[in-house]
């Protein structure tokens, strides 16, 4: 059942049928849709939904209260495949509609984020859609596909990949859309898609596989170029195998924290953020031999410790050193995230394997769950990394740059990428853009993208953080006024009630931080810097 796995962080109480006389299984039509065998309807009531959540992706607003909705969950196989695949759809009242249906996204391995990214567009009027990609039954695990990647020892289960990755979110827009006409006895006038992440990637397979779909796509921190920066997740850790060697947790912080100090200020403000990467050389070999803090303690920065963080920041490379695909930069805290590592003692370290990388060796590449990363040499790891290309990139990859089909259709697609991300490297967004401009010049007119200085993946982090991503998308598309800029906030200035600014309109006027349209980078000039006049946005001094 839906209602589990989908919604399931917030309290809520279930309304009954003479509130919501229109949440009725018998009512729906089953939808209509080639390939699909629909197998069961089922319609929940909700009645005064209320609870919080974080800030994420392309939303702000945290709290949320009384909301009224129905439920439905659609249950259907592909016949032939021995699967099920579930989609859901939340209707709001008709008086909250926004006459509108929003697709969402998921991350990692799961094919969506449940009430985290579905609650949020709700409240916002939108009916909102959401898969669970045929694999919630096997795993609903976001960081692990083992449970589901294995037809058995030796071989992938490729038929499960593609509905998973492909085919069950076009369904959301089929069966989404068909619901939502039944329901309200009329169609969206406009549909988008969202998210972040493996949400942002399933965001851009729609706009390049079925571009007739949705009208306006935010895909964010997009998981594109997927054989090539999930082997990425992986590098720093392999190298630490190659030396055996694992950096105290305090090292790698330092080596982080030097390298802000030494980047931040390019920009002309300093603030904690590495705002111009293409000016930023710091070079952790440097301080070798030199100190730093570890708990109350001085240590020394390592020659190991240095190779660890430069393999890191500039991204994996071949056994016969040739590159393969961009690193991190150098404000992405990987010391918290893909490189965690813990200390019994001063040199007895341990680094915590990531299961998303760690899984596209074991199951997909290998298909051998017993498979030891920890042994493999440059050469056997560089295979894997072409095989996982070559096998799986027409699949998962998403990285096809004709986008003309989506523009001849008219659509739009908004990306934003933070430059601290610390999963998915940003140089993979600038990447692809680049590769659809080669192909079109005026890409401009359907698809923009902007690189968020100090935001990490789909998450705040030391900067200020987007605001307005949908607003902003459907002014695009419904009134034609283009995005020239984004505009960042400090959290602190929100009102999680609403996610806006708080205070007065004389308080809150200019507030925030410009987010430059890529290629441009952001500049402080100068005065208050909590206010949009204090930057521009001017031509970046070198290549990202």
């Amino acid at each position: 059942m839906v209602v589990g796995p989908f919604l399931s962080n917030l309290t809520f109480a279930i309304g009954t049928p003479a509130v919501f006389p229109a949440c009725n299984a018998q009512s729906i039509p089953s939808p209509d849709v080639a390939g699909v065998n629909v197998t069961s309807i089922s319609a929940v009531p909700y009645a005064n939904y209320s609870g919080t959540n974080s800030v994420e992706h392309a939303f702000t607003k945290t709290v949320f209260s009384n909301l009224n909705f129905c439920n439905i969950t659609v249950t259907y196989t592909h016949p032939g495949r021995n699967d099920q695949v579930v989609t859901t759809v939340l209707l709001p009242e008709l008086s909250a509609w926004n006459g509108r249906f929003l697709g969402t996204g998921g991350a990692g391995w799961s094919a969506n984020l449940g009430d985290g990214l579905l609650v949020p567009p709700l409240n916002l009027g939108f009916a909102v859609g959401a898969t669970d990609g045929g694999v919630e039954q096997q795993s609903i695990n976001t960081y692990s596909s083992s449970g589901w990647a294995l037809d058995s020892v030796g071989n992938p289960d490729l038929n499960r990949l593609n509905t998973w990755a492909s085919q069950a979110i076009h369904e959301i827009a089929l069966i989404g859309k068909d619901v939502v006409a039944s329901y309200y006895n009329r169609s969206a006038a406009y549909s988008y898609y969202t998210g972040c992440s493996g949400g942002g990637r399933q965001s851009l397979h729609v706009a390049q596989r079925y571009p007739n779909d949705y009208d306006g796509i935010a895909a964010l921190a997009p998981a594109i170029n997927w054989a090539q920066f999930f082997p990425t997740m992986q590098w720093g850790i392999h190298i630490m195998d190659e030396l055996d060697y694992v950096p105290p947790p305090c090292e790698l912080l330092a080596f982080q924290a030097l390298a802000t100090e030494a980047c931040d200020p390019l920009d002309g403000l300093t603030d904690g953020v590495i705002s111009s990467p293409e000016l930023c050389d710091f070079d952790p070999f440097s301080v070798v031999g030199s100190s730093y803090a570890c708990d109350g303690a001085n240590a020394t920065f390592s020659e190991k410790g240095a190779i660890v963080m430069h393999a890191a920041w500039t991204g994996p490379r071949s056994a016969k050193g040739d590159f393969l695909w961009w690193g991190y930069q150098a404000d992405a805290p990987l010391g918290t995230s893909l490189m965690n590592t813990t200390c019994a003692s001063p040199n007895n370290c341990t680094a915590t394997r990531v299961a998303l990388p760690d899984d596209w060796f074991k199951y997909w590449l290998a298909a051998d769950p017993a498979l030891d990363l920890a042994i493999l040499n440059r050469t056997s790891w560089t295979n894997y990394f072409m095989d996982g290309v070559e096998r799986y990139d027409s699949v998962i990859g998403t990285r096809w740059a004709d986008l003309s089909r989506f523009r001849d259709a008219g659509g739009k697609i908004l990306t934003w990428h933070g430059l601290a991300d610390e999963y998915i490297p940003f140089n993979g967004s600038v990447n692809y853009y680049d590769r659809v401009k080669a192909l079109d010049a005026s890409v401009d007119d359907y698809y923009r993208l902007f690189l968020v200085p100090g935001v990490e993946h789909c998450f705040p982090g030391a900067g200020p953080y987007p605001v307005g991503t949908l607003d902003v998308l459907m002014d695009w598309v419904e009134k034609g006024v283009v995005p020239e800029q984004l505009i960042a906030q400090n959290l602190s200035n929100l009102d999680p009630a609403t996610g806006q600014l708080s205070g007065s309109a004389n308080e809150t006027a200019g507030l925030g931080r410009p987010i430059c349209l890529y290629p441009k980078r952001q500049v402080y000039l100068g005065g208050d810097p909590s206010k949009l006049a204090s930057f521009e946005c001017i031509e970046p001094a070198g290549a990202l």
